[in-house]
């Protein structure tokens, strides 16, 4: 007898102990594959080269479907136009002679337009860069060369020059009788890529001062853009249904778009930015689609596309909502949460101030995060949209860690997830609080 009462005390345990585990280290394998596999190589860096943003957007419909929450018609697809400009074929630059490594030496800036051939080089004065009618008169010297700009020289220099200096770059890729067939910028910043909808009129790189030469007078440029006037791409969208079922809602989202390919060898995989959202999302979805975990009210999924062109996604959503904005009791959108050894950030923290504490309370409680930091208004990620349209919401990142961001560095295996599964846990607990306030 006493033998059957230890194993049942043994059973019981393993029970509460497993179940809890679920808030973490249960989470920590799912979510470190789905990084891997929205990382790697032959999701194209989530972009528009090689369907990359297809793909992904079929493996997160995917594990959707495992979840069995429910669909609102399309495979979970919600389907919305965007253009784009890409850089699907060769993207080579040779400085002197020395080849240069995209995404390592240098970036292409997104906008730029296709040019082939072996180019002048002419320095442009840093007296151009301050007077305007000095950088027409030595642009018209600058006919069919590619114009040089070393912005390591506007280190240390005052704000309102570092600003004339971004506002003339931004002139001379939009100048369409710009005589310079191109222009190269000099730095020794970190090189970040973005994307853009639009082609501009000329094309500009940045290159790493230290992988270039000394000294160079011609360049070998091999650029191939492709502007997509309209392409279709889709949020991804799955709703998990509560037990008080078409009584309110709370959405999490993550967009899981990012920047692509510049060329055929070079991809930025976006583990942190953000593969790692997408995981929290999934991690989520499949613990409250458990039975024992089934929420009291409805949850919506969100998976977001074309974030990175300007939260194209999130607002097609909000313009065309699969549910009743005013239904939605509260959204959490996740956009880097890869790391976590400073915390937590929480935009609009200081703004839904009940909430905010809630957090901070339960956090404290379960001695999880290391902070839990407020921060207000910033319309910097899919939250924005909805918060404009007056539904309440966070956006929440990790704080510390590695410093890989749209760049080719950004990689599943250098990722830590320190804090994922304390995170995980912290959004559980918020859950069930948010529904006993509604």
């Amino acid at each position: 007898m006493f033998t059957l009462n230890r194993i049942g005390i043994l059973l019981v345990l393993s029970f509460f102990f497993s179940s809890g585990s679920s808030f973490g280290q249960q989470a920590l394998p799912y979510a470190r594959s789905i990084i891997d596999t929205l990382s790697a190589p032959g999701m194209h860096g989530r972009g528009y080269v090689a369907d990359g943003h297809v793909k992904a957007a079929q493996f997160i419909a995917g594990e959707f479907g495992k979840l069995k929450l429910q669909s609102f018609g399309n495979g979970y697809f919600q389907e919305f136009p965007i253009s784009v400009n890409t850089f699907p074929e060769e993207v080579t630059l040779k400085a002197g002679d020395r080849v240069l490594e995209p995404g390592q030496d240098f970036l292409v800036s997104p906008c730029s337009q296709s040019i082939s051939g072996r180019y002048e080089l002419m320095p442009l004065s840093a007296a151009a860069i301050k007077d305007p009618q000095v950088l027409l008169t030595q642009l018209q010297e600058a006919r069919n060369r590619v114009l040089l700009i070393d912005k390591t020289g506007f280190s240390h220099a005052p704000k309102e020059d570092k600003q004339r200096l971004e506002d003339v770059l931004a002139f001379l890729r939009g100048f369409k009788n710009n005589p310079a067939v191109a222009v190269i910028v000099l730095t020794d910043e970190k090189l970040t890529w973005h994307v853009a909808q639009q082609p501009c009129e000329r094309p500009q790189l940045i290159v790493n001062k230290a992988a270039a030469p000394d000294s160079f007078r011609f360049v070998e440029l091999e650029i191939q853009s492709k502007f997509i006037p309209r392409l279709t791409t889709q949020n991804v969208v799955g709703l998990l249904a509560g037990k008080n079922p078409g009584k309110g809602l709370v959405v999490y989202s993550a967009h899981y778009d990012h920047l692509g390919r510049l060329g055929r060898n070079t991809f930025f995989p976006g583990a942190n930015d953000n593969a790692s959202g997408v995981a929290m999302l999934l991690s989520l979805a499949k613990h409250f689609a458990q039975p024992q975990h089934k929420p009291e009210y409805d949850m919506l999924f969100i998976a977001f596309g074309a974030e990175e062109a300007g939260l194209l996604g999130s607002r097609y959503f909000v313009q065309n909502p699969l549910v009743p904005l005013e239904n939605i009791h509260f959204m959490l959108n996740l956009d880097i949460t890869g790391t976590g050894e400073e915390g937590i950030k929480v935009v609009n923290g200081s703004v839904y101030k009940e909430h905010f504490e809630l957090l901070q309370s339960l956090n404290r409680e379960k001695e999880l995060l290391r902070q839990v930091s407020p921060r207000g208004e910033a319309c910097n990620s899919d939250h924005c949209p909805f918060y404009e349209q007056g539904v309440p919401s966070f956006f929440i990142y990790t704080l510390g860690g590695i410093q890989a961001y749209h760049d080719i560095y950004d990689r599943s295996e250098t990722l830590p997830l320190t804090e994922f599964e304390d995170l995980h846990r912290l959004l559980i607990e918020f859950t069930k609080k948010l529904e006993l306030i509604y």
